[in-house]
């Protein structure tokens, strides 16, 4: 290929690529911001009628005598003490054979 050539498929592909990138979302600023305005609108009010729907759900439970279990939590990992940690995979190590 010409060194030409090769500008010009260079310029084809950064064409190509550029026109990928375009606006991802239509329309003008304050319609954007509208947009995520209500989006984020509907996201809180799902947050508050699930919280509200588990706070019903603990409130029914309690006066039905039922108490949900508490979930098991896992006891805090061990920390590894210097010594611990250079010895690891020491031990039982294998020979050599001669």
């Amino acid at each position: 290929m010409t060194r030409g050539n090769q500008r010009e498929i260079d310029r084809a592909r950064a064409m190509k690529k550029e026109a990928g990138k375009g606006q991802k979302k239509e329309g003008d600023k304050l319609q954007r911001n509208a947009a995520d305005k209500d989006a984020l609108a509907e996201k809180v009010a799902r947050k508050a009628a699930q919280k509200a729907k588990e706070e019903a759900d603990a409130a029914a439970a309690a006066a039905n005598g039922t108490v949900k279990a508490p979930s098991k939590k896992k006891g805090k990992k061990k920390e590894e003490g210097l010594d611990d940690l250079l010895s690891a995979g020491l031990a039982g190590g294998k020979k050599g054979k001669k």
